[in-house]
């Protein structure tokens, strides 16, 4: 059946488009008669005006000669001769003498011209010896002053010499051969929508004109111009189809080709098309669907019912049984489906007990980890360091730790953990291990961190593991924070007076063992009322009741609008803001946050 369909759509596809060719070639034909009737009454109209034109420019001259010569003096009164040019309606008048330069005209910066002198006005210069010469020229540029004119001229009858009157471009009857071929051409279309266009010759050829005004004065190769390699009556024209043929004008040297667009020949073949594709589709949907419906009754309602109760039990209602027993296939199919239901009933109840069980262990674990909140360093006055944490309900516990190097020196370091639940506070326990030998020599960040990293390569835990880390060093004494930010959230720094504004170049390169990285030190030095603040991404893992993230433009609006005249004030007034804004909801990932200032007083309270 389908090859039968495709021998019939090729069959209708080659009749209608050979009789769509066919049409377009009589439209063509048709309209290329009206085009050569319209060419050849236009031009013949134009000669005839121009020569009713010209006999009347050559009469007035005729006449101004002939008054010169019953009154010569006229040629010494130049208000007398530009009488006369308003008179005879003409735009100047110029007289010569014998030798043929210019001894009166109504243009005086004329006078003394010598007409022999360019091209244009040598042409008048018989005139000084043939009484009987008569000229009109064509509309063209004066060679005096190149001022596009119409001249005419006749011999003097007085005395030897050239009169002349001249018409301006404005008032001169000129329609060119182009302008005539371009408003013919616009005014005939072929056929609906197609266009004759008619072309110089040359390798790239020009539109000289076209029924498409904006193709006038463009080359083929501007308008995309191509022939069909496979069709050789098609080309393209600005990426578009067309149907073409080459054609002729009588006493039209230059070449024509008539256009129209594929989609208006070949209309009635893709309207063809699509029917026969239309009645072929709707018989194969006539046939499908009683194929269905014989199908529905013997076969399918039995799996409707099947799936029906799949889709509760997908869905999570693990009470659902099956119960189809109309043939013996959908009794075994029922059967082995409720068999499979009640067996993941059953882990199902086990891995509820063993996730409760892991969440309470991970719990446990976490905290252990979490540092007592408020401040820290009270043996150090001049310190105002506060932390606070928040657990999330199913994250791996993050890690800040606060401690003292064998140099004296307070610090602190946050470490982002990895994983989630269990796994995640048993690898933050192994870097706490890890880690706290690595502190009391270390007399940098910096240092630190490589003496942490050469331990971390041996470990099988953190094999090829990357950590976000931040490590900071405390100087009370000139008031300097030296850090080192390993991929870690970048902090916020307000300076006396200012807002809070984050440390955009100190994220850092992530701390990992898998490749050498390049860790870079930084330090802030603190002025008497500068605050430092510094939170985990747990922090943006904050939601309120519509699922709105918490942003990081809120946490800087929050910071903005809190006390600083305390650590422990911005910390309580971040808390604050954010347990507003998630009413209570707890975070998705832990959060870490550490407020730093310096004082000069004595130890908070």
């Amino acid at each position: 059946m389908t090859l039968g369909l495709l021998f019939l759509l090729i069959i209708v596809f080659v009749v209608t488009a050979f009789s769509a060719k066919r049409q377009a070639r009589m439209i063509v034909n048709a309209c290329l008669k009206d085009l050569s009737k319209e060419v050849t009454e236009k031009r013949d109209g134009y000669k005839q005006l121009r020569k009713n034109t010209d006999s009347g420019s050559l009469a007035k001259t005729r006449m101004l000669a002939r008054i010169i010569q019953y009154d010569p003096a006229i040629l010494k009164n130049d208000a007398r001769l530009k009488e006369l040019a308003t008179v005879l309606n003409v735009d100047s008048i110029c007289v010569s003498d014998g030798d043929g330069v210019l001894i009166a005209s109504t243009e005086p910066g004329f006078l003394g011209f010598r007409m022999d002198s360019t091209e244009q006005s040598k042409e008048f210069m018989p005139a000084v010896e043939d009484k009987t010469f008569e000229l009109v020229q064509e509309p063209q540029e004066r060679g005096i002053d190149h001022m596009v004119v119409q001249y005419a001229g006749v011999a003097r009858l007085d005395a030897p010499g050239i009169v002349q009157i001249a018409y301006e471009a404005d008032n001169v009857f000129n329609v060119s051969d182009i302008e005539l071929m371009r408003d013919i051409m616009r005014s005939l279309p072929v056929g609906g929508s197609g266009r004759f266009i008619v072309l110089e010759d040359g390798d790239d050829p020009v539109v000289f004109a076209s029924g498409d005004p904006s193709e006038n004065g463009l080359r083929l190769s501007e308008l995309g111009f191509r022939q069909d390699p496979v069709l050789p009556d098609s080309v393209f024209i600005r990426d578009k189809p067309y149907y073409f043929q080459r054609v002729q004008i009588p006493d039209e040297p230059r070449r024509v080709l008539a256009l129209m667009p594929k989609g208006e020949v070949f209309g009635a073949r893709n309207r063809a098309m699509l029917f026969i594709l239309g009645i072929y589709l709707a018989f194969f949907a006539l046939f499908f669907f009683l194929l269905d419906l014989l199908i529905r009754r013997t076969v399918t309602d039995g799996f409707g019912e099947v799936n029906r109760v799949l889709d509760k039990i997908i869905a999570g209602d693990l009470t659902q049984t099956v119960n189809v027993r109309s043939n013996p296939e959908f009794l075994a199919l029922s059967d082995g489906i409720n068999t499979v239901v009640g067996g993941l009933r059953k882990n199902l109840t086990d891995s509820r007990r063993r996730v409760k069980r892991e969440n309470e262990l991970a719990k446990s674990i976490q905290k252990t980890l979490i540092p007592a909140p408020g401040r820290r360093f009270a043996q150090f006055e001049r310190i105002d360091f506060v932390s606070s944490f928040v657990l999330a309900p199913h994250k791996g516990s993050d890690v800040l730790e606060t401690f003292v190097t064998d140099a004296g020196r307070p610090g602190f370091v946050m470490v982002e953990a990895i994983g989630d639940s269990v796994s995640a506070s048993l690898s933050m326990m192994k870097f706490r291990a890890i880690f706290r030998p690595c502190v009391p020599p270390a007399t940098s960040p910096l240092d630190m961190l490589n003496r942490g990293m050469e331990v971390f390569k041996n470990e099988k835990v953190f094999k090829n593991q990357f950590l976000s880390i931040f490590v900071g060093f405390i100087d009370p004494d000139n008031r300097r924070l030296d850090y080192v930010n390993a991929g870690f959230y970048p902090p916020f720094l307000r300076r006396a007076g200012g807002a809070f504004e984050q440390l955009r170049d100190s994220a850092g390169t992530v701390f990992t063992t898998a490749r050498p990285v390049e860790l870079r030190q930084e330090s802030i030095t603190f002025g008497p009322d500068d605050v430092f603040f510094a939170c985990s991404n747990g922090m943006f893992s904050y939601s309120d009741r519509e699922g709105q993230l918490f942003t990081k433009k809120m946490l800087e609006s929050c910071l903005n609008a809190s006390k600083t005249d305390s650590a422990q004030a911005l910390v309580d007034g971040v808390t604050s803001f954010i347990r507003g804004f998630s009413g209570e909801l707890p975070p998705e990932d832990d959060v870490i946050m550490a407020a730093l200032r310096f004082t000069p007083q004595a130890v908070l309270k």
